[in-house]
């Protein structure tokens, strides 16, 4: 009962700091829409976008090192935590290392592809990343450890220095590129706080490296299918249609993938605390409900709003030069809605090691890319795509649920 009271203490903390934390994510990118104008802002949120990618990636060493925190909490404890996150940390340079080469080199190409103004915003960004993967393992160790307070203040610093920095440069002029300068400051500072003190080493008999390898490898495959899910469609919109149609669609997006980032905190608690109970043999099916139900409740009072007051919604977030896309606004809030309910399926399954679901989502993914690339004549047709897509998602997670509890 201790950690079940624990979860729910710590848990309640987290969820009011994650509803700040959006808060302030979102005030960052509406006062850099209102600045910087439909064409600049399409080039801010796809650094932003490019941040959202990279963090699947970022996720994936995240919750790894929850699981394995967990796994390894009873016995040798810290001795054996230690050596599994220096292991995972060398691997997570590794990655990040790689990722920030391919910003880097690629740099000039995303230019020309994206249709901007200047490769030195993917160059500052870039920089940024072997950082990024490893601040998600320290978040991974908070979050195995149930330290929920610690590991909400690691996205407050992260939303706050970006706030502040990002603001004050486009204010100051550096416009696009004091976007990316914040984006990168953030990620070096949170970094730097979420650090976690443990004995660190990079080898030992008694941990099994090649079960661990394939756990990462299994979650990165699943992170895969949520970047092509959540992101494609800005990025295929980017490329398709000139940067003052993609600005608005960049709006669109970020308003209606509330529902999205407003339930991620429900997947956050329910990750460990299943694997812990699955590990003690006790019965974690009233977790799962419970977190799939306040999902649906809060996507279900997100849709509603943005259905009965999108032209409220959009000209007081981003202003009148926004409101063609108010009509769209609750049919692409209905498409994450659904989208964030199959998540919760998803990663309770993942916690209990079934990862039959993770193949289905990146099916889906691979889907949504070919399906928008085929149908984009409008904005409409490529939120349909997308709604088709997620309820065909979700209704086979609820299949493959009850039939796996058969």
């Amino acid at each position: 009962m201790n950690d079940e009271k624990k979860l729910v203490a710590g848990g309640s903390f987290l969820f009011i700091s994650t509803l700040v934390v959006n808060a302030g994510n979102y005030a960052t990118n509406l006062l850099l829409g209102r600045w910087l104008g439909p064409s600049d802002f399409s080039e801010a949120s796809l650094l932003v976008t490019f941040m959202l990618m990279v963090s699947f990636f970022a996720l994936a060493f995240q919750l790894t090192a929850a699981k394995y925190i967990v796994t390894f909490e009873d016995g040798k404890n810290q001795y054996l935590q230690g050596v599994f996150i220096g292991w995972l940390s060398q691997k997570a340079f590794i990655v990040g290392s790689i990722l920030m080469a391919l910003v880097l080199m690629l740099s000039v190409f995303w230019q020309d592809f994206f249709q901007t103004s200047s490769y030195l915003p993917f160059i500052i960004f870039g920089l940024g990343l072997p950082l990024y993967i490893l601040m998600s393992v320290n978040r991974g160790v908070l979050q195995g450890l149930l330290n929920y307070k610690k590991l909400a203040f690691s996205y407050q610093y992260e939303m706050w220095v970006r706030l502040f920095v990002s603001i004050a440069l486009v204010y100051a002029g550096y416009r696009v590129n004091g976007v990316a300068i914040g984006l990168t400051m953030s990620l070096l500072i949170t970094w730097w706080f979420s650090r976690v003190n443990l004995p660190r080493s990079t080898n030992n008999n008694d941990i099994d490296y090649k079960q661990i390898t394939q756990f990462l490898i299994t979650i990165l495959a699943y992170e895969c299918s949520q970047i092509l899910i959540n992101n494609s469609d800005i990025i295929l919109v980017k490329h398709f249609y000139q940067p003052f149609e993609a600005g608005l669609y960049a709006a669109l997006a970020l308003i209606g993938r509330i529902v999205y980032f407003g339930t991620w905190t429900v997947v956050t608690m329910l990750f460990p605390i299943v694997i812990k109970l699955e590990k003690e043999g006790k019965s974690h099916t009233k977790y799962f409900f419970g977190g799939l139900g306040l999902v649906a409740i809060m996507a279900t009072f997100i849709v509603g709003f943005c259905y009965f007051f999108p032209d409220f919604l959009i000209s007081v977030l981003f202003g009148k030069d926004y409101l063609s896309i108010a009509p769209l606004l609750w049919k692409y809030a209905v498409a994450t809605a659904l989208f964030a309910c199959s998540n919760v399926f998803v990663y309770y399954h993942l916690s209990l090691d079934n990862h039959q679901p993770v193949w289905i989502t990146i099916l889906a993914g691979i889907a949504q890319i070919v399906l928008i690339s085929m149908y984009h004549q409008d904005f409409e047709q490529v939120i349909f795509v997308q709604i088709l897509l997620m309820a065909v998602l979700f209704f086979t997670m609820v299949c493959f649920h009850f039939f796996k509890k058969r």
